[in-house]
């Protein structure tokens, strides 16, 4: 079972069983394709009939309108003559042709001029990059298939106007929210049928992926950040596991970890300052105590293994990263939902953790792009921290002194001041 819940104000995910499906809580909207117009073309005066196209020979002969009916047309009836057809097998039928119509961003009416700009915007900025070292495949091949599939297009458009909302004064929340909706939607369709082809395949991964990256850039994406991390990464294995040959879903965790291996090898890595990497630990000793569930100690750990594991090589710092997203993905569902649960102290406490891990992973995980840009993680996961911090109830605020340090510092554009060694 999928768990994939792209709004943060829908309930936990629900553990029953069934087809993958990425649960919402939006309504269905109409695509608008195919609609009948809004008035009707003006009829064409006509002649008094139509003309007769395959009556019979006598008919023809006479140059008079054959009723064509079979075996003997009313004319010859009355007169008593010989009817005779053109044989059946003989007689050409025009053609009939089914033409399906392929949504795209420039034929329906679901697209808007503001449309244009977003898409533009995810051209120039904001494209995926989720698997590792796939920019070429987004830019070159999912991006084409896109104008083939609403629900891909939506979930482009929704990261676009995320990603914009956050760098410009005019806000596009609402673009963004509506096609987060549609992506949804489409996604659950896609997801309820088995998939045929190729392109289907890496439709739904990269739709997936792309509602993920979204979450990066949505104030209240926590709960669809991990919802998504899971399912993303489960939907690839379906792929995979029906020897689909999708170009996005060749790639697991651990090829993440084999590209990013070559690509930090050789490379100056970044030196932590030893001091937060001891309160990041110490932080997290503190919580031990609060961890009564098996689960909670098991995510306590891989997160104190990351942190440790920055004071070691870079490449060492990614692996336990992606060990941390492996826990995620691989969590009983059960206990996932009761990670995701934002009346859970102890699990919101670990995922004030989770979140600050992600912000200082920041120097590491930046050359999974290609083409970096500083801002792609300046804007990330914002105020994510400081939700976290309203809603855990009084007596565990000193459980999350430190996490709402970074978040503050993140906020602020000065965390690699306080996670980086000076010189």
């Amino acid at each position: 079972m999928l768990e994939c819940v792209p709004s943060a104000n829908q309930s936990p995910v629900s553990d029953s069983s069934g087809p993958p499906r990425l649960q919402n809580d939006l309504a269905l909207t109409s695509t608008g394709v195919g609609r009948q117009p809004l008035v009707p073309a003006a009829k064409r005066d006509r002649k008094g009939h139509r003309k007769s196209r395959q009556g019979c020979f006598s008919c023809k002969k006479r140059k008079i309108k054959c009723q064509e009916t079979y075996p003997m047309c009313d004319n010859c009836k009355r007169l008593g003559l010989k009817c005779q057809y053109m044989q059946t097998s003989a007689v050409v039928q025009p053609a009939t042709t089914q033409i399906e119509l392929k949504p795209s961003l420039n034929n329906t009416p679901e697209f808007s001029l503001m449309d244009f700009q977003l898409f533009h915007h995810y051209l120039v900025a904001a494209y995926p990059h989720f698997p590792v070292a796939s920019e070429d495949i987004w830019l070159n091949y999912i991006t084409p298939i896109s104008h083939q599939s609403s629900f891909l297009m939506h979930a482009l458009l929704g990261l676009s106007a995320s990603h914009l909302s956050k760098l410009s004064p005019t806000s596009y929340t609402s673009a963004a929210q509506s096609h987060r909706l549609k992506a949804s939607q489409g996604l659950n369709l896609a997801l309820s049928a088995p998939l045929k082809t190729i392109e289907e395949a890496d439709a739904v991964v990269a739709a997936c992926n792309a509602l993920l990256m979204q979450s990066w850039y949505m104030d209240d994406g926590l709960h669809a950040f991990l919802v998504l991390t899971r399912s993303s990464h489960l939907v690839a294995d379906e792929v995979r596991r029906q020897n689909i040959q999708a170009l996005l879903a060749k790639s697991d965790l651990d090829t993440f970890v084999e590209v990013m291996s070559m690509r930090l090898n050789g490379r100056k890595a970044p030196a932590f300052d030893k001091a937060f990497i001891e309160d990041a630990v110490g932080s997290l000793e503190e919580v031990s105590g609060l961890c009564s569930e098996e689960y909670q100690g098991g995510f306590r750990e891989c997160l104190l293994s990351n942190f440790c594991a920055l004071e070691n090589t870079s490449i060492e710092a990614y692996q336990a990263h992606a060990n941390v997203c492996k826990f995620i993905v691989s969590i009983a569902s059960k206990n996932f939902i009761s990670l995701c649960d934002p009346t859970n102290t102890v699990c919101q406490i670990l995922n004030a953790h989770l979140v600050a891990l992600h912000l200082v992973m920041r120097p590491i995980s930046c050359q999974e792009r290609k083409k970096y840009t500083v801002t792609m993680y300046r804007i990330r996961m914002s105020n994510w921290i400081e939700e976290i911090v309203k809603g855990v109830d009084g007596g565990f605020e000193r459980y999350l002194e430190w996490p709402r340090k970074v978040g503050e510092l993140h906020a602020r554009g000065e965390l690699d001041g306080y996670i980086l060694r000076r010189g």
